[in-house]
């Protein structure tokens, strides 16, 4: 009797203590694992989906065991919401990365200690006549399932395998079929010449190539359809102002025009500006060839300069009516951010006698379902790298999967300070302390749209080992995922091509901006074009610079709200010119603008380096700082000759001056303002309590606008304190050429050389007649 209730006991407290969940959609199969996971699944004729939630361990091995292997995910998720899932393969205890990813995560979570993962596959892999050596078909009748789960400490993955046979695929009969096969769409069309560049604006669907010089620009463009097209640039994205071209043929008759939109209207500008070169339909494909003014001086035309105008595209289905409306786009539309007058040529194919490559890998990571991530790992400079090498090639080699979210990726050098204590957390960057105080300055950049391969001049390398004065650097990728999905990346690689044959010339990064505080950047709510400079002064450059440095590219950096970003050269008093201006600046499309021609610094200059801001859509002040709710106000210049004193360059407002600001604002009601102290510490624990009683009204917004035009300056030299200074008012302002107001040829004696020409050709005309009644 006792012997019975003891078991009745035990049983009930197996029950009880058995864990139930709550899974994230209704599943039609259910497989106890053990007391504290569960495996949930359904299939239709191709794919199986499969739900685990497991308590009381951190990572799973999950999948299906043939006589002489495993085919296997290992996976799991930290408290973060970031975390690991790929696909395996476990032959003789020996757990290997498959080289196709045919396991495909779902859904991944950790909450109150609980894990759950879903993920799906094809029933079938082996399809085409194809038999994979890592992945196993799912066949009707019993299967093999292997399972594991083991805490952080526990990397004995293969150790102690559960192994349960079961039939899995019981939802339906069958027969069971390899998935469909759906062709990517082609554009079997090829360029009417040679073109530097080119981009698919559609794949399989329309494609663009271009050439500009100086001056023009030559465009063609390919598109599958058999009724009219559209392209053209854009301020910021939208159809409204934007500067279009608008194509189709009919009957033989190919119309032309150059446009605007205005509203919902496409206009047709009055001076048509686009100029046809070349048009073609055949087997339902459009192709047109024009070419244009980089600045036409038309009002309706968009100057095509360097920064980052998006381009614009749409077609439709049939020709237009008679009067060439096409005001309405149906989903034929889009837009993408194209450095249009910076080459993307991927043409060089130069490979160095002692050609290395080092990749750096971001690989099946789980992202948090947010609807923006930025993700970050650290690398390090190989160790046996003891002689330094020169990268003069990179590429960006993008997923199979996913590859759209991966807005953009940058590579930050940590300061030659850190050597590596404390560890780097893969993960959030911007709960990083170690990337935001010693890894922030800016060496490669990449965004969605851009060039993924960058190769410097035959002359020029970027230096990597050796004596270079990094030896950590932070890979960093943002995901974006407005649909809030989960986050997957399955292999982002970094590629970077050296050479031990050192070039002339070195290349180093120069950062000048404002100091990325709350106390150097401070933008009121509600403003529309909230400029704000800092300087570079010149008794850094003198004291930095042995020589001169020259500029070859420059990678401009705000956050969300910088709506432009410019650079300004004053040498000895002097307004010379940008450095670089971009004038669409756009967070999204980060990338690293090439100058045409090189610019030289010299010890007698100084920078103005000015942002622009959007806050229209915020009630808050947006301060500086590292998360993309904060702001930053940067310019990365690459130069040469690399040197290890030309490295940052910033400003900071005047705690004077800011603190007569709050007094003012305090005085006026519009602020509570606590004695600000004598003493830095003192003073910033004033300003963050004085943000948080500062009103928001236009009084408000013009006192920061007047502030930040007349405030003194603090110059921060490679971390070093220099000033306080006045801000510079160039003796004078540089002036761009205005083109469109040059003095025109004399119209008079145009017509002049007109009449004489048109006289010759009627004389020689009757001439030959003449000759001709002779024979």
């Amino acid at each position: 009797m006792f012997k019975k209730l003891f078991f009745l006991i035990f049983g009930l407290f197996l029950l009880t203590n058995k864990a139930e969940f709550t899974t994230t959609e209704e599943f039609s199969n259910k497989l106890d694992l053990t007391n504290s996971s569960t495996l949930y699944w359904k299939h239709d004729d191709t794919e199986i989906k499969f739900e685990i939630h497991y308590r009381d361990a951190f990572w799973v091995l999950f999948g299906l065991k043939s006589d002489s292997f495993s085919d296997v995910i290992f996976a799991w998720v930290n408290e973060n919401q970031v975390g690991h899932f790929s696909d395996r393969k476990l032959q003789n205890n020996n757990l290997t990365l498959d080289t196709h990813t045919n396991w495909i995560p779902l859904d991944a979570s950790f909450k109150n200690g609980t894990t759950i993962l879903k993920f799906n596959r094809n029933i079938k892999i082996n399809c085409k006549n194809e038999t994979s050596t890592e992945d196993l078909d799912i066949n009707p009748g019993l299967m093999n399932l292997v399972y594991n789960f083991g805490n952080k400490n526990n990397q004995n993955y293969a150790d102690n395998l559960n192994e349960v046979q079961i039939d899995l695929l019981i939802d339906t009969n069958g027969p069971f079929r390899c998935p469909p096969i759906v062709p990517k769409p082609v554009l079997n069309t090829s360029p009417t010449g040679s073109y530097e560049n080119e981009l698919d604006l559609i794949e399989g669907t329309y494609r663009i190539y271009w050439n500009f010089t100086d001056s023009d620009v030559t465009i063609e463009l390919h598109c599958k359809t058999e009724g009219w097209v559209a392209f053209g640039f854009s301020p910021n994205g939208g159809m409204d102002n934007s500067d279009v071209v608008v194509g189709w043929i009919s009957n033989g008759k190919v119309n032309f025009t150059d446009r605007h939109i205005s509203g919902r209207r496409v206009l047709v500008d009055q001076s048509q500006d686009w100029n046809l070169l070349y048009s073609s339909e055949s087997n339902g494909i459009n192709i047109f060839k024009f070419t244009r003014k980089i600045k036409s001086c038309d009002t309706d035309d968009m100057i095509i300069d360097q920064g980052s105008p998006y381009v614009i595209y749409a077609f439709g289905e049939k020709d237009p009516n008679e009067g060439g409306d096409i005001s309405y786009h149906g989903m034929n539309r889009g837009g993408k951010v194209v450095s249009f007058i910076s080459s993307l040529s991927q043409s060089d194919t130069f490979v160095a006698d002692d050609h290395e490559i080092i990749d750096n890998v971001i690989s099946n990571v789980i992202l948090p379902k947010e609807d923006t991530y930025y993700y970050c790992e650290m690398f390090q400079v190989p160790k046996e790298f003891t002689q330094k090498r020169h990268i003069y090639k990179w590429e960006l080699i993008l997923p199979s999967m996913n590859t759209e979210k991966m807005h953009h990726a940058l590579i930050y050098e940590c300061r030659q300070d850190y050597n590596g204590t404390p560890s780097f957390t893969s993960g959030n960057c911007y709960k990083s302390d170690i990337k935001m105080n010693y890894c922030q300055s800016i060496a490669f950049a990449w965004a969605y749209g851009g060039r993924n391969v960058e190769i410097y001049p035959k002359d020029m390398g970027y230096p990597y080992g050796g004596d270079t004065d990094f030896t950590y650097y932070v890979f960093e990728i943002h995901y974006d995922n407005p649909q809030l999905k989960l986050g997957f990346i399955e292999s982002l690689t970094w590629r970077y091509h050296l050479t031990r044959k050192l070039r002339e010339k070195e290349l180093g990064i120069l950062t000048v901006g404002t100091d990325s505080s709350n106390f150097g950047l401070a933008i009121p709510p509600g403003v529309d074009n909230f400029q704000i400079k800092a300087y570079c002064p010149n008794d850094c450059l003198k004291d930095s610079l042995s020589e001169n440095v020259t500029i070859i590219s420059a990678i401009p950096h705000t956050h969300l709200k910088g709506i432009q970003v410019w650079t300004k050269i004053i040498r000895k008093g002097n307004d010379i010119g940008y450095l670089f201006y971009n004038k669409y600046y756009d967070f999204n499309y980060q990338t690293s603008y090439t100058l045409n021609p090189y610019i030289n610094i010299t010890s007698d200059d100084e920078l103005i380096t000015q942002c622009a801001y959007r806050t229209l859509d915020r009630d808050q002040f947006v301060f500086g700082g590292p998360s993309t709710r904060d702001e930053m106000c940067l310019h990365f210049l690459t130069y040469f000759p690399r040197r290890p004193t030309v490295k940052a360059c910033f400003s900071v407002p005047n705690f004077e001056d800011y603190g007569a600001l709050l007094y003012n604002l305090n005085r006026t009601g519009n602020a509570l303002v606590p004695d600000l102290g004598d003493n830095m510490n003192s003073f910033f624990r004033g300003l963050t309590q004085s943000f948080q009683t500062i009103k928001t009204n236009d009084y408000v917004r013009e006192s920061f606008r007047k502030f930040y035009n007349q405030t003194r300056i603090y110059g921060i030299c490679n971390k070093k304190f220099l000033g306080p200074y006045n801000q510079t008012r160039p003796q004078n302002v540089y002036q761009e050429p205005d083109v469109c107001s040059a003095p025109k040829p004399n119209e008079e004696q145009s017509n002049l050389n007109n009449l004489f020409v048109s006289i010759l050709r009627q004389f020689f005309s009757a001439f030959w007649k003449w000759i001709q009644t002779l024979f």
